[in-house]
Protein backbone atom coordinates (compact mmCIF):
# COMPACT_ATOMS: atom_id res chain seq x y z
CA UNK A 1 0.00 0.00 0.00
CA UNK A 2 1.45 3.39 -0.93
CA UNK A 3 0.75 5.04 2.45
CA UNK A 4 2.72 2.30 4.23
CA UNK A 5 5.57 3.06 1.84
CA UNK A 6 5.35 6.74 2.83
CA UNK A 7 5.91 5.70 6.45
CA UNK A 8 8.94 3.68 5.35
CA UNK A 9 10.31 6.65 3.42
CA UNK A 10 9.84 8.86 6.48
CA UNK A 11 12.21 6.58 8.43
CA UNK A 12 15.03 6.85 5.85
CA UNK A 13 17.53 9.53 4.98
CA UNK A 14 16.62 11.53 1.90
CA UNK A 15 17.31 11.74 -0.96
CA UNK A 16 16.49 8.08 -1.54
CA UNK A 17 17.09 6.13 -4.76
CA UNK A 18 14.45 3.50 -5.57
CA UNK A 19 14.97 0.90 -8.29
CA UNK A 20 12.21 -1.67 -7.83
CA UNK A 21 9.28 -1.36 -10.20
CA UNK A 22 6.68 -1.98 -7.48
CA UNK A 23 8.07 0.80 -5.29
CA UNK A 24 8.36 3.17 -8.25
CA UNK A 25 4.66 2.54 -8.91
CA UNK A 26 3.90 3.39 -5.26
CA UNK A 27 5.88 6.60 -5.66
CA UNK A 28 3.76 7.52 -8.68
CA UNK A 29 0.64 7.22 -6.49
CA UNK A 30 2.23 9.18 -3.63
CA UNK A 31 3.31 11.94 -6.00
CA UNK A 32 -0.14 12.11 -7.59
CA UNK A 33 -1.53 12.65 -4.07
CA UNK A 34 1.10 15.38 -3.50
CA UNK A 35 2.67 13.49 -0.59
CA UNK A 36 6.25 13.29 -1.93
CA UNK A 37 8.56 15.23 -4.18
CA UNK A 38 10.16 12.68 -6.50
CA UNK A 39 11.99 12.42 -9.80
CA UNK A 40 10.42 9.54 -11.74
CA UNK A 41 11.69 7.67 -14.82
CA UNK A 42 9.90 8.17 -18.08
CA UNK A 43 7.31 5.53 -18.87
CA UNK A 44 9.01 4.72 -22.18
CA UNK A 45 12.54 4.10 -20.87
CA UNK A 46 13.89 0.66 -21.86
CA UNK A 47 16.92 0.78 -19.55
CA UNK A 48 17.08 0.12 -15.82
CA UNK A 49 14.66 2.51 -14.21
CA UNK A 50 15.06 4.30 -10.92
CA UNK A 51 13.36 7.07 -9.04
CA UNK A 52 14.79 9.60 -6.62
CA UNK A 53 12.72 10.67 -3.62
CA UNK A 54 13.74 14.22 -2.77
CA UNK A 55 11.37 15.09 0.07
CA UNK A 56 8.12 14.40 1.83
CA UNK A 57 5.81 17.33 1.10
CA UNK A 58 4.11 19.34 3.84
CA UNK A 59 0.88 17.50 2.96
CA UNK A 60 2.69 14.16 3.37
CA UNK A 61 4.11 15.20 6.74
CA UNK A 62 0.66 16.32 7.85
CA UNK A 63 -0.80 12.92 6.96
CA UNK A 64 1.97 11.16 8.89
CA UNK A 65 1.38 13.40 11.92
CA UNK A 66 -2.37 12.76 11.82
CA UNK A 67 -1.72 9.02 11.76
CA UNK A 68 0.50 9.32 14.85
CA UNK A 69 -2.25 11.23 16.67
CA UNK A 70 -4.73 8.42 15.97
CA UNK A 71 -2.37 5.66 17.13
CA UNK A 72 -2.99 4.39 20.66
Amino acid sequence: MPFEYLREIARTQLPLTVDTEANIDKLRVLRAADLVSVMLPSATADTQQFARVLAITPKGRQMLAQELERSP
